[in-house]
């Protein structure tokens, strides 16, 4: 999937289109540091180091080629033509920021909930780091899962909505319902 934008009488809408490609290049790889998908005590399958990554190490970056992202409408259209269960795969494995909703088009999307052990973020130290990136909390041993704090992203009343509707829990209300995890 290769995000694209358009314009709409001036108004932005996102969509994405989908191409194949051959094995990309490892500069145009979102993941940036070695890891493997498997199956997590936590839900689901979950994102694991598979080498120690020390503290402040980049481990996913955020990037026009590592995303796509919807308005209100192109999300709407996404999911028109949709299985339910394409529909809730989709919903459960999407985040809401700055009002919009964010697709993440690489094993990124397996990213599981901690408030309690999360180990990614926004870099650790002050002033460092670019605000969209994940970045290595603290350091994290070999096996151990890549953790975030779902309930730091934004609300947004309208994905909620479509969530309930489709009988998914988006990731913000899986962090606020998780508090103690």
């Amino acid at each position: 999937l290769i995000p694209y934008h358009t314009s709409d009488e001036g108004s932005a809408r996102e969509a994405c289109v989908s191409l194949t490609f051959p094995l990309l290049a490892p500069s145009a790889r979102a993941m940036q540091v070695a890891y493997e998908v498997k199956s997590s005590s936590i839900a689901g399958r979950g994102l694991f180091a598979t080498v120690p990554i020390p503290r402040g190490t980049l481990i996913w970056k955020y990037s026009d080629k590592s995303v796509c992202t919807y308005n209100e409408v192109s999300f709407q259209d996404k999911l028109t033509g949709l299985s339910k269960a394409e529909a809730i795969e989709l919903l459960e494995h999407v985040y809401t920021w700055q009002g919009k909703v964010v697709e993440i088009l690489d094993d990124a999307k397996y990213w599981n909930h901690s408030r309690t052990a999360q180990n990614t973020g926004n870099h650790p130290d002050e002033g460092r780091g670019d605000g969209v990136s994940s970045y290595a909390l603290r350091d994290i041993a070999a096996g151990e899962e890549l953790l975030d704090d779902y309930a730091a992203y934004d609300l947004l009343p309208w994905f909620e909505t479509l969530c309930q509707q489709h009988g998914a829990s988006s990731c913000v209300s899986v962090g606020l319902q998780n508090c103690d995890t």
